[in-house]
């Protein structure tokens, strides 16, 4: 009688491995890497980018999207991710066609299509910039578990600070979240893209 139910409970087993869904790979581990135990959808949303059309999240389907909340007048941070997620592009480590670079603006006050513009200008014109209202982002955000909020003034030009998560974010290609990326080196980020490409086509 053992044997009989070892046996059926064997056989049970196959079955649900052949029939179980699919699941993601584990992300590589690097340092500076935060893989997400489990991989996050995130809702689609309509913003404008950098050119004044309109532009969908999943627009972003198909690549590997490196995701930063920042904001063009960010005096520190933001100049420093971005100079960042230039040198990845730039290294030819990632094939061009299959990974996006991308800045949602936490500053839709004043950062304008064209002031996005410019401001990505300075590091490559191959980069996607995104705003809105601040209350139209602010969701968006939370579904990364990013941050943000605008300080106290700091002249009498009226100029702000807005105080905003660090991190980059990774989008699979499926549009899943996947990776938080915090100061991580050039091998760790270009590693993770590439292991998520992989993953994308032993799906197809």
């Amino acid at each position: 009688m053992g044997r009989l139910l070892d046996g059926r409970l064997l056989g049970l087993l196959s079955l649900a491995c052949v029939f179980a869904s699919p699941t993601t790979a584990e992300v590589p581990s690097y340092d500076r890497v935060r893989a997400l135990e489990s991989p996050r959808s995130v809702r689609d949303a309509v913003l404008t980018d950098h050119n004044g059309t309109a532009f969908r999240l999943s627009d972003l389907k198909g690549k590997v999207a490196f995701v930063l909340f920042g904001f063009t007048n960010c005096p520190d941070v933001c100049p420093l991710s971005m100079e960042r997620l230039r040198e990845l592009h730039d290294s030819g480590q990632l094939n061009g066609e299959n990974v996006a670079y991308v800045m949602i603006s936490v500053d839709g006050e004043r950062d304008t299509p064209s002031a996005m513009k410019a401001f990505l200008a300075e590091y490559s014109g191959d980069f996607v910039g995104l705003t809105a209202e601040p209350n139209r982002v602010s969701p968006i955000a939370e579904q990364f578990s990013a941050t943000f909020f605008k300080g106290s003034h700091t002249g009498h030009d009226g100029g702000y600070n807005v105080t905003h998560s660090p991190q980059i974010f990774v989008l699979d290609p499926a549009g899943l979240l996947r990776a938080e990326l915090y100061g991580a080196s050039l091998e760790a980020m270009a590693g993770v893209a590439r292991a998520l490409l992989a993953e994308n086509n032993t799906r197809q």
